[in-house]
């Protein structure tokens, strides 16, 4: 018995220690500028928000939460539940928010053309 609770012990701590790890690399940072999504290549809001960056050549990262290690990681230190996640600036937003995403593109300091989906 004495072996099993160490052994949850242990356990419980390792898993402590990797999510305040990837909180640390995943959260955005203050100032930070940075676009990162966090994707499925099967999402059609996805590719939506992924043709929209493009459209506007906006740079952004992203990673596949089921194809990547670090996708997956980054989506769980986000505590997402459902995708896309987009780390905007310092900003989180969960799913295909057009103004939300707008709004903090605007914050990280990207222009924004007129034309420019808001809604969707």
């Amino acid at each position: 018995m004495k072996k099993i609770l160490i052994f949850l012990l242990l356990f419980a701590i390792a898993l402590f220690s990797i999510d305040r790890v990837a909180a640390y690399l995943y959260l955005p940072k203050q100032g930070s500028t940075e676009v990162v999504i966090y994707s499925t290549s099967w999402c059609p809001y996805c590719k939506a928000l992924r043709n929209t960056l493009n459209q506007y050549n906006i740079p952004f990262t992203e990673h596949d939460t089921e194809k990547s290690f670090q996708g997956f990681l980054g989506f769980w230190a986000l505590r997402g539940t459902g995708v896309p996640v987009s780390v905007i600036g310092e900003q989180v937003i969960y799913g295909y928010d057009g103004q939300a995403i707008t709004d903090a593109l605007v914050d990280a300091g990207y222009e924004i053309p007129l034309d420019w989906p808001k809604q969707e």
